[in-house]
């Protein structure tokens, strides 16, 4: 009679579990809503952030929490590449390039750029990486942009759901 009822509490226990696990893996998100990966590459914002943000001595260095790969300073696979992009001999950065840059910035602050792309790109200031790029949080950078500017814009519009790729194009040859 006692393995009878232990079997009922160990057969209950496990389909208690099971529905658990069901109903959990059917209601709950994981992972994070981020801004499209597509337009990171396209539309100049990746660009933007390797020229600005990914040189040897800042984010290009593999040690970072936020980490850029690209033509402008760390190769994700260095073999056989030459440094630096092609108009200086090198070759441009490549698709995992980006989207190993775009993992990275994503990936920082999971649940707050959910957040922000979520309602639209509001209160970009939420992350970190728009805080420290504004100079409102210590930066060893320093400020790089000033809201609403052509830096700014390339950056909050791809949080907002589409790039100003104008804007991205101007920003990489603007000084802070």
């Amino acid at each position: 009679m006692r393995s009878y009822a232990y079997a009922i509490v160990v057969a209950s226990i496990a389909a208690l579990a099971c529905f658990a696990c069901q109903f959990a893996s059917s209601d709950l998100r994981t992972g994070v809503d981020a801004p499209d990966l597509g337009q990171f590459e396209t539309a100049g914002v990746a660009d933007y952030m390797d020229h600005r943000c990914g040189s040897l001595d800042c984010h290009g260095q593999a040690t970072r929490n936020l980490v850029m790969w690209g033509c402008n300073g760390l190769r994700l696979d260095e073999t056989g590449l030459i440094p630096g992009c092609r108009a200086s001999g090198g070759k441009n950065t490549t698709p995992e390039e980006y989207e190993a840059s775009y993992r990275s910035l994503v990936g920082l602050e999971p649940a707050v750029m959910t957040a922000v792309v979520q309602n639209g790109g509001q209160h970009p200031e939420l992350l970190t990486f728009i805080r420290k790029a504004r100079g409102w949080d210590a930066h060893k950078g320093g400020a790089l942009v000033t809201p609403g500017d052509d830096q700014d814009v390339c950056l909050t519009s791809w949080l907002a759901g589409s790039a100003d790729q104008t804007a991205c194009a101007n920003a990489i040859t603007e000084t802070p």
